[in-house]
């Protein structure tokens, strides 16, 4: 299933932007938030969300991304 995916702006405590799925319960209000784009797997997003920024600390949220979250 296609989903759209965002990331925070912000880092979590452990510095790492939380990647969500639109409908997340957590995902950050629009100002917090960047569109990463639509994909099957939070995966595939995350490598797409390091691609774009250049940045290598992406992590899943719990909630919505719990295949990729690494805690």
């Amino acid at each position: 299933m296609l989903e759209h995916y965002y990331y925070n702006l912000n880092t979590d405590q452990k510095g790492n932007h939380e990647v969500h799925r639109v409908d997340c319960s957590y995902l950050p209000v629009p100002q917090n938030r960047e569109y990463i784009g639509i994909y099957t797997n939070c995966r595939d997003a995350i490598e797409k969300a390091k691609f774009i920024t250049g940045k290598i600390n992406f992590d899943g949220c719990y909630w919505c991304a719990k295949e990729c979250h690494r805690g």
